[in-house]
């Protein structure tokens, strides 16, 4: 089974799960991350699915998706703090225009 049939699943499945990282980031990029999760679960079923198959994934393979979904962890973790900032700098200027009008 060394023909070159053989070699496309692994192929196919690798890159299935390249693109759907790709569609994840761009949305967290996008400030959209809200929106990944149809991605974030056809991800999980695909990447499980191809795990458990007969020709699962090699080690680099799992390696280098790791890495590219840790890069997109650190991305959103980062928007998030920047938007609780930005949340908690609203409300406290939101209180001091409130306290500003009351005083006067």
């Amino acid at each position: 089974m060394n023909s070159p049939t053989s070699s496309q699943p692994l192929t196919n499945n690798f890159e299935l799960i390249q693109t759907l990282l790709s569609n994840i980031e761009v949305l967290v990029n996008d400030d959209n991350a809200g929106e990944a999760q149809p991605f974030l679960d056809t991800l999980n079923a695909k990447l499980k699915q191809w795990c458990e198959s007969s020709e699962g994934p090699s080690a680099e393979q799992l390696e280098l998706i790791q890495l590219r979904i840790n890069t997109i962890l650190v991305k959103a973790n980062s928007a998030k703090n920047e938007s609780s900032k930005a949340i908690i700098k609203q409300k406290k200027s939101g209180k001091a225009i409130k306290a500003y009008k009351a005083a006067n």
